[in-house]
Parts: structure tokens; C-alpha cells; sequence
């Protein structure tokens, strides 16, 4: 999947509810919570609203916001697919549940969800931009360019459709007048979205090509990805002869030319873990799942890191729904089989998971300390 226009189209989505009938408190003070991050405060004010109030939509698809922005996407699908039941006129829902179908490649069924969404709002200039993304991975620029320009046409002050216009013509259909052309458009009518970087960035090309590779670069339109790749395989030789530090400014000026590139933002993890920089290490696998959610290794790390921390509440989460998808991921077994061990009322657990290690793992390096381990929690 091309990460560089999908993202602004998932910023677009699971932006919008937010700011969307919500002016009263709680949920205003859980949406705050939401745009800090702040997903577990968030998360209990919901709850509470939805215990005084089950039938609160605002509610329901903002918690399923927070459960996607946990991770726990077959949760906030599911969750999503029920509003979509609940608030048949409403096609927000199914457009957050296409973006998730979208984030997992599923571009077939992300279309049949928007299909439905723009039946229940023809005019809706975010569906529309939605299903120019499938256009895009299915059919070709051509098609995804086509549908926005008529959504332009409709809605001429719709910022993220000629976002998504500059940057077809940018990078598919290489027509630098045009791209210019919707990206001052765009600029005209943005003034704080992050985005804007980006189209400034094309609308001063010469400035553009001329800057070092130590600049800041835009999260989601990769600055040169051939620098990148060659940034990369230093930074795997480096890595390969223990030269971290050589390494480490590898892959991160990598990751400036190119920030969708996963391994970059994955092997950088491992080594600022190694030098016990928790903060950055789990910042870059959370960059490595952003663009890759269905990245097993990266969820396994980030798991450990928060280990590291102390954070083994979030841990459990991250693990619990790594084995969801890779069930015979035999060292997740083990660190969840771990977790569960400090606890003396989660013992059934934990042997279940430990078993589930040795079955897969058996000459496994940690196998004979768990078989050990597991004689005292019979």
C-alpha cells in the first residue's frame, strides 16, 4: 500500500468524529484526551458515559477510535460495523471501518463499506476521497484522480481531496503545474494541518532538492527514497559488524529520506533499546506499525519495551493481540506467559502461556528455566 496519500486519508477520518457532536462534557473531555494521546483517560471517561448512557453513538465511535489507536483494530471493526447498525444514516462509522480495512490492505471490502457509506450520504467529499484511495490501489492513478476531481468540483474547499490531487500529480502522473496548481489551493485553506509542510515543501522545489539530510521531512511523503534505500543498506552493514552508533545515524537519516520505511524505523528500534533509549526505541516501533499494523516482530518489541518500562498492563495488551494474529509466535507466548507469572491470581494463565512456549519452543534457549519455573506453579 502507497502510505503516502492513505495516511492523510486516515488523518482525515479518525479526525473528523472527533470534533463532531461533542461539545458538552464528558465526551468533550475525552476527545482532549484523545488528541493528546491521553487514550486511557479517555478510554474511562467513555466507558463511564456509556454506563449512564449504552445508546451514546458519539460515545460508542469514540471508543472505538481509542481501541484503533490502541491497536486493537478486530475490536474497533467490530465496534464500528455495530454503530454502522445502530445509526443507519449516518455514514461515519463505516468510513472508520473502511480506513481500518484500508490500513490491513483489504481494499475489496474497504469498498463495499464505502459503497455503502456513500449511499447513505451521496455528497460526502470524505467518502469520496476515501474511495479515491481504493481507486488508487485497485485501479490506478487515473480513476483516483478522476474521482477527486469531481469531489473538487462539488466541494472546491474540501483541503484534503486537493491534498491528495497535488500529490497524484506529483508522484503518479509527474505533472509539476498541476500538482502546484492543488497545492496552493490546498495551502490557502490550511493553515496549522501538518500536511501543509508537505505542500510547501512542493511548491519550493529548488529549496526542496538542495536541503541536507538532516532536514526535517514531512511524515508522510518519503523526500527520496533511492537516498534512502542506500542509507539503509549502511546501516545494515553497520549493524551486521556491531557499529551501532555508525548505524544508528544510518538508519535514521534513512528514515528523514523516506520516513514509511518499516525496517529503518524497526532496526533503529532495536539498537536504541539496546542502548536503553526506551522512549525513542518505542517511538520508532510505533512509527514501524503505523505504516505496518500486521508487523509481528515490531509488536513483539514494542511489547518488550514496554516491558522495560514498566508498563505491563500495555505490554499484555500489545501481546495479547500479536497472538490474535500470529498465534504460534512462540516468544510471545513467553513474555505473556512472564507477565502473567507476577501475578499470583493470573497462575492458570500464566502455565497456559508457558505451555504454549515449550510446545512451540521445546529445545527453545529458554525452555529448560520454564520447565523448571512451571514445577512451582502446579
Amino acid at each position: 500500500m502507497n502510505k503516502r496519500i492513505s495516511i492523510l486519508l486516515m488523518w482525515v477520518t479518525f479526525s473528523g468524529l472527533l470534533l463532531a457532536g461533542c461539545s458538552r462534557d464528558p465526551l468533550s473531555a475525552a476527545i482532549r484526551d484523545i488528541e493528546k494521546g491521553q487514550l486511557q483517560n479517555a478510554e474511562q471517561i467513555l466507558a463511564q458515559a456509556l454506563q449512564e448512557d449504552p445508546s451514546n453513538i458519539n460515545a460508542l465511535v469514540n471508543l472505538y477510535i481509542v481501541q484503533y489507536k490502541n491497536g486493537q483494530l478486530d475490536s474497533a471493526l467490530s465496534g464500528f460495523l455495530q454503530v454502522a447498525e445502530l445509526a443507519p444514516n449516518d455514514p461515519r462509522s463505516l468510513e472508520y471501518a473502511a480506513s481500518i480495512q484500508m490500513d490491513n490492505n483489504h481494499w475489496l471490502e474497504a469498498a463495499d463499506l464505502l459503497g455503502e457509506a456513500l449511499k447513505r450520504d451521496p455528497r460526502s467529499p470524505s467518502v469520496q476521497t476515501a474511495l479515491a484511495l481504493v481507486d488508487l490501489n485497485t485501479s490506478g492513478p487515473l480513476p483516483a484522480r478522476d474521482r477527486l476531481l469531481k469531489t473538487v468540483a462539488e466541494t472546491p474547499a474540501y483541503p484534503p481531496a486537493l491534498f491528495n490531487l497535488g500529490v497524484i500529480y506529483r508522484d503518479w502522473l509527474k505533472n509539476q503545474s498541476e500538482s502546484r496548481k492543488y497545492f496552493q489551493r490546498y495551502l490557502a485553506l490550511e493553515k496549522n494541518d501538518p500536511h501543509t509542510v508537505i505542500a510547501k515543501l512542493v511548491m519550493n522545489e529548488k529549496a526542496r532538492k538542495s536541503a541536507t539530510a538532516t532536514s526535517p521531512v514531512p511524515a508522510t511523503l518519503p523526500r527520496n527514497p533511492q537516498l534512502a534505500t542506500e542509507a539503509f543498506t549502511r546501516g545494515v552493514g553497520h549493524h551486521q559488524k556491531r557499529e551501532n552508533e555508525k548505524a544508528i545515524a544510518a538508519y535514521t537519516q534513512a528514515i528523514q529520506n523516506d520516513p514509511s520505511m518499516v525496517r529503518a524505523h524497526y532496526n533503529l528500534g532495536l539498537l536504541l533499546r539496546d542502548k536503553r533509549d526506551l522512549v525513542q526505541a518505542r517511538t520508532e516501533f510505533e512509527q514501524a506499525l503505523a505504516y505496518a499494523p500486521g508487523m509481528s516482530d515490531a509488536r513483539y518489541m514494542l511489547a518488550l519495551v514496554m516491558i522495560d518500562q514498566g508498563l505491563d498492563v500495555d505490554a499484555t495488551e500489545q501481546l495479547t493481540t500479536l497472538l490474535q494474529k500470529t498465534p504460534r509466535h512462540a516468544e510471545a507466548h513467553l513474555a505473556l506467559g512472564l507477565l502473567y507469572k507476577k501475578n499470583p491470581a493470573k497462575r492458570d494463565l500464566a502455565r497456559k502461556e508457558l505451555n504454549a512456549y515449550l510446545k512451540l519452543d521445546p529445545s527453545g534457549a529458554s525452555a529448560k528455566d520454564i520447565r523448571n519455573w512451571l514445577k512451582y506453579l502446579q
